[in-house]
């Protein structure tokens, strides 16, 4: 396989990846690790209903920042694999700063839900759908990385 498809092929994965990660916030975001007197309830939605605020909770501007991040790094994938030579290494690096950023702010997801909606828990946890959404940032970053790498070789 060729330097031109192989850069093609790397884009559209991270691509996928940084899709793949948007589709995982449909599972559970939050939960509670046990009986901890909390008053929220052990499961608090989706990912978007944690974002975007439900179930009498405010939005989660750092969450939308995450969201809207892998989003562009979606588009910005696809055109750092299409870019030829060093305008495809900018494209591959800006979109593995875009997902390593969004991961970190997933990850730190209950951190930040604590701190705007006032909730005193202490047992608050990722869900399956936060975890899942940074390690697939995560991957998809490496994949940009190594990308752009090949970029800065050719």
């Amino acid at each position: 396989m060729n330097n031109r498809k192989l850069n093609i092929a790397l884009g559209l994965l991270s691509s996928v990846l940084a899709i793949v990660s948007i589709l995982v916030l449909f599972a559970t975001a939050f939960g509670d690790t046990g009986d901890s007197g909390a008053s929220f309830p052990s499961s608090m939605g989706s990912g978007f209903d944690v974002m975007f605020g439900s179930q009498g909770y405010s939005a989660v501007p750092l969450l939308i920042v995450a969201f809207v991040l892998q989003c562009v790094a979606a588009v910005v994938a696809l055109v750092g694999g299409i870019l030829p030579g060093k305008l495809g290494l900018f494209g591959f690096g800006i979109t593995a700063l875009l997902l390593v950023i969004a991961g970190i702010f997933w990850l730190c997801g209950p951190s930040s839900f604590q701190a705007i909606n006032n909730v005193r828990a202490e047992k608050i946890t990722n869900g399956t759908g936060t975890i899942l959404a940074g390690v697939f940032c995560f991957v998809g970053a490496l994949l940009s990385a190594y990308g752009g790498y090949r970029n800065a070789k050719a």
